[in-house]
């Protein structure tokens, strides 16, 4: 081929056939694709002949890449027929293995100084097969495409407020408070009074005026079981105090809570349709009794081992609270005149009542007030009341619908006495510890087939949590 400048060297090869005769190929170098130059004319030529074909080429540059390597790589070498005279051209035969499934035969064109025409020569078939399979082979690389969102979009402004409203039941309340801080949408949907129905902040430390944060937001179920509440409870701006939010609070439980007598005034003057109350071993004066007694829905109340109630915190608490059910005042060193205010005024719907520890106070005649003024006694807790007498039985036959009966330590009453609860039709259990021995209590169990004798170490008569219930008050969940 005539061009102008020098004239590039033409590498050669040696293949061998059948392992005896030597064929010396010409291969021209690698070719790359570039820009059709000015100054190539035959190139021109020949890219302009291509482009009114059917098949479009273009035009190639050479290389000094050795064909073997490409061949390896499986990058096939494709000549232009008139391009120049006296090169040969290495087809490669990937395109005829896909379509065929016979074996790889690669033909490969032979220049000779004596003939004029290229003839094909077969390779031996124990050529490595590796090249052919990798030269078989085509390997693809899909990418899905990542969606890009515009900067600043946000995608929460598509969902209406109950979708959102659904997935921030899912978080914790500490998320729900930062996520209350984004903006005044996420902050109203946040402080929704659904998300904060039920409220667990047992054994917990509240800072002062955190509590008034709580009961705003519609809190309805509340468990402050040992927890230790800091004064002021209720700030002087609280929404509460000034009567704009009403509390919505039901069912309390503060059993072991950490609060002084003002707070507490303070927290139940603010609770007026509370269902459900626990007070246990908390201290208490006469402006909080009068604070519980403006609950007239009240039916469960536990003030077990409480201290500084009064007779003028019965009355109040008795007065108010009419519709009663379950009330629990042991260990409260009652005094015979507030025992005599309690027995007289309790309400007639009242049905589970423990007035256990009256050591000293509680007499037969209590007892028989007690029974006058509630006839539909289920269930009585009367122990360690030492003073009862053996009358007492004979007062508690009355009850028609008693179900379970406590009297253990009561050792002014003989073990024989305990056979008149046979005509009891209704008792079902009967606690009696630490008063008989063994065979007396297997003596008193034959008697009283049809009941359990000493099942219950401990009363469950308006106590929010029974056994190892721990997430539940008066069986109600308090966490989501």
């Amino acid at each position: 081929m005539k061009q102008g400048g020098k004239k590039k060297p033409v590498q050669t090869t040696k293949i061998e056939e059948n392992g005896d005769k030597l064929l010396s190929v010409e291969c021209k170098p690698c070719l790359k694709r570039r820009k059709i130059s000015d100054s190539d004319e035959k190139d021109e030529k020949l890219n302009e002949s291509l482009t009114n074909g059917s098949n479009k080429r273009w035009s190639v540059v050479e290389t000094d890449v050795e064909p073997e390597i490409l061949e390896d790589m499986g990058v096939s070498m494709l000549e232009d027929e008139g391009a120049c005279d006296g090169q040969k051209v290495l087809k490669n035969s990937v395109e005829q293995e896909s379509e065929t499934s016979s074996p790889i035969c690669e033909s490969v064109m032979v220049s000779n100084d004596n003939e004029s025409s290229p003839q094909p020569v077969q390779q031996d078939k124990s050529v490595d097969h590796r090249k052919s399979n990798e030269l078989s082979e085509d390997f693809f690389l899909y990418r899905r495409k990542q969606p890009v969102l515009p900067k600043g979009e946000d995608v929460f402004l598509k969902l209406s407020d109950e979708m959102v409203l659904m997935i921030f039941r899912w978080l914790p309340k500490n998320m729900l408070v930062r996520c209350s801080l984004v903006c005044k949408r996420w902050q109203r949907i946040a402080y929704d009074e659904v998300l904060w129905t039920r409220m667990d902040l047992g054994s917990r430390t509240l800072n002062s005026g955190s509590l008034g944060h709580v009961l705003t937001r519609g809190t309805t179920i509340l468990r402050l079981a040992q927890a230790e509440i800091s004064d002021p409870v209720f700030f002087s701006n609280c929404s509460i105090l000034i009567k704009d939010v009403p509390c919505k609070l039901q069912y309390l439980d503060l059993s072991m809570a950490i609060i002084s007598e003002e707070g507490l005034a303070d927290l139940l003057s603010t609770c007026k349709n509370l269902r459900k109350l626990s007070l246990e071993h908390c201290r208490l004066n006469d402006k909080a009794c009068a604070a519980i007694g403006q609950n007239y829905n009240l039916d469960t109340l536990n003030m077990s081992a409480c201290y500084g109630i009064t007779e003028a915190c019965v009355s109040n608490i008795l007065t108010g609270c009419r519709k009663l059910s379950a009330l629990n005042v042991a260990w409260t060193d009652l005094s015979v005149a507030a025992l005599n205010i309690l027995c007289t005024k309790l309400p007639r719907s009242m049905q589970r009542i423990n007035i256990s520890g009256c050591r000293k106070t509680l007499t037969d005649n209590h007892l028989r007030q007690l029974v006058a003024s509630c006839p539909d006694l289920v269930e009585l807790d009367l122990s360690d009341c030492t003073t009862l007498t053996a009358e007492s039985i004979n007062i508690i036959t009355n009850l028609d619908k008693i179900e379970y009966l406590a009297l253990s330590r009561c050792y002014s009453i003989a073990p024989a006495a305990y056979l008149l609860l046979s005509s009891v039709n209704s008792l079902m259990y009967l606690d009696v510890f630490n008063l008989m021995s063994e065979q007396s209590v297997a003596n008193l169990q034959e008697n009283l087939p049809d009941v359990d004798v000493n099942k219950f170490l401990f009363s469950s008569v308006a106590r929010p949590t029974v056994g190892i219930r721990r997430t539940s008050i008066w069986g109600l969940r308090v966490r989501d």
